[in-house]
């Protein structure tokens, strides 16, 4: 992520003038127009990071390419960013507003890694665990990893649970080499 700390300041910004608006969800589907249009024309991307091209140059190819596609206070920002030389930002702006958006919604994204494909009930018996421990509402994304061999590990966030077996073996591997637990 480039420069995190410009990047969750400018995202903090825009997320708390949202609010104040009222305009949350529409600014974070804004920033998923914005972010998605940026991978799909990567030439776009390279000009607005282009130090040679003019900021009026940036902000008017800015306003022409999401003019009828973003509302204004997203428009703004863009050009807000353009402004002040923090183009390179842009591409993290939308992972970090939707992080904030969904801590004030109080949902928590968890990046669940199976060793096996997870039954519904296991997903809804999970995510109902996650819930009461968090005191949010979890969403599962789920993926599969047979180098685990069984067992799960848990992203949520800046904290990773590791209940692999894979995990145990290199657990026990390092007590048995080393004599210590780690």
């Amino acid at each position: 992520m480039a420069e995190l700390a410009v990047v969750r300041r400018y995202a903090h910004a825009l997320f708390q003038t949202a609010a104040s608006k009222g305009k949350i969800d529409e600014v974070e589907n804004d920033l998923k127009i914005v972010d998605q249009i940026l991978r799909e024309v990567p030439r776009l991307q390279r000009v607005l990071r282009a130090p040679t091209v003019a900021g009026a140059r940036k902000r008017e190819l800015l306003r022409h390419a999401f003019s009828d596609r973003v509302g204004e206070l997203t428009l703004r920002f863009l050009g807000l960013l353009v402004d002040r030389r923090r183009e390179t930002v842009l591409n993290d702006i939308y992972e970090e507003y939707r992080r904030l958006a969904n801590e004030h919604r109080r949902i928590l994204p968890v990046q669940v890694t199976a060793a096996v494909p997870m039954t519904d009930a296991e997903r809804d018996a999970l995510a109902a665990a996650l819930s009461r421990r968090t005191g949010k509402t979890v969403t599962l994304q789920v993926s599969i990893d047979p180098s685990l061999m069984g067992g799960l590990v848990l992203r949520m966030g800046d904290t990773i649970i590791d209940g692999s077996v894979k995990a145990r073996l290199g657990q026990l591997r390092s007590w048995l080499t080393t004599g210590r637990t780690v």
